[in-house]
């Protein structure tokens, strides 16, 4: 069919029909869309807001009291860094998870730690520090009557390992610096900036392309110990607020501790905290040429301060056996390819232990591992710690 087109006179200002009907029809659907998008950023804006001003939890610690009747006291329980103090205080450490976990719904306990186990005539005495997250509107006392009530209802139940003693449980409300205090009395406690707690267990790579550490306070007890004017030579591991352990074969070139200086914290440059080195003490039996004893000390000239960022790692007992493929860290500032240059950040990898006799095989070690020493990694390589 043939159709003729409209005609328009010259007098006719209307633009043709098919386009005004065009723009008619546009413009109710970019109304809406712009008033769509308008709606959404108001709506997140609203939504960030609020979960900043209403659900931002924060932490809250309180100090818990109560006698064990089941446990008869031993002397070693006055030993924190003792095999008793740290199997007793894991064992009790885990049933405060398990009731917590099971009843003060989702992620709102975080972690406990025992402070002190003391003697009492009817068992033990102990004293820990429990740490929560609740919204911030919450208060203490509110969460601490809910805590006490999980604790009771527990009590009831009977299911747990050890016999606690009703009367005597009390639970006091601390603040962060209270609880940081208490906890440093014991060694080896890994904290984050925000008093969050630590995955267990950290699936790394080789430290060589591994990752770096993501977290300031995952191994408080790191330092780099550093040459004036040639920067980091080695790590060493806090033991105590003025003494690190490292290895004898730092000091192979310069041994005079004036030279010397300590730093902590995740980063080399910048330190969380730098400290001068006062004396250097290197094992009375350390062979070079064997590496045998390859062990010092060097004591800083002033004190560090604990916090969540510098803390001195426990040391083990003398007697302790690793066995075979357990589960350990390999942590530093050094290269990652040979002769490469030192990192800045620190890094971390896990490893597995392996027996001295399959470390002394001929296509191995060819009989260098003595008593003294330990072997880890994997035997088909894919991490280590570079040399």
């Amino acid at each position: 069919h043939y159709h003729r087109p409209a005609q328009f006179s010259k007098a006719d200002d209307y633009p043709p029909v098919e386009f005004q009907r065009r723009q008619e029809f546009w413009d109710p659907i970019r109304l809406a869309l712009f008033t769509l998008v308008i709606v959404a950023i108001i709506g997140i804006t609203i939504g960030i807001v609020s979960h900043y001003v209403v659900e931002d939890d924060k932490s809250f610690y309180y100090l818990a009291s109560f006698q064990v009747t089941n446990v008869k006291y031993r002397e070693n329980y006055g030993i924190k860094t003792s095999k008793e103090f740290t199997q007793r205080s894991h064992q009790i450490e885990r049933m405060m998870s398990r009731i917590f976990r099971r009843s003060s719904g989702a992620g709102r306990f975080i972690k406990s730690h025992v402070i002190k186990i003391s003697p009492d005539e009817n068992g033990v005495n102990i004293l820990m520090v429990l740490m929560f997250r609740y919204p911030s509107t919450s208060s203490a006392e509110y969460i601490r009557k809910i805590i006490e009530r999980i604790l009771y209802q527990s009590l009831k139940t009977k299911e747990m390992p050890l016999t606690i003693n009703k009367p005597s449980l009390t639970l006091t409300s601390i603040d962060s610096k209270k609880m940081r205090n208490l906890l440093n009395s014991r060694c080896g406690i890994r904290m984050t900036s925000s008093n969050m707690p630590l995955p267990a267990y950290t699936s790394t790579e080789r430290i060589v392309q591994g990752r770096e550490t993501a977290m300031e306070g995952e191994w408080p007890w790191q330092a780099s110990l550093q040459l004036k004017g040639a920067g980091h030579q080695c790590g060493a591991s806090l033991i105590s607020n003025t003494w690190l352990l490292t290895a004898a074969h730092c000091f192979r070139k310069n041994k005079d501790p004036r030279q010397w200086i300590a730093t902590f914290g995740t980063t080399i440059n910048p330190p969380a905290v730098e400290r001068n080195v006062g004396k250097i003490i290197l094992h009375e039996n350390y062979r070079k040429e064997t590496n045998e004893n390859d062990i010092a000390l060097a004591q800083l000239t002033t004190r560090v301060e604990f916090s969540n960022v510098v803390q001195r790692v426990c040391l083990p007992d003398s007697s302790i056996k690793l066995p075979p493929k357990t589960s350990v860290f390999v942590t530093g500032f050094g290269s990652i390819v040979d002769d490469g240059p030192t990192q800045n950040k620190l890094r971390q990898a896990r490893v597995e232990t392996i027996s001295s006799d399959v470390c002394n095989r001929k296509d191995v070690y060819d009989g260098l591992i003595t008593s003294g020493m330990l072997c880890a990694g994997f035997m088909e390589g894919k991490v280590d710690a570079c040399k």
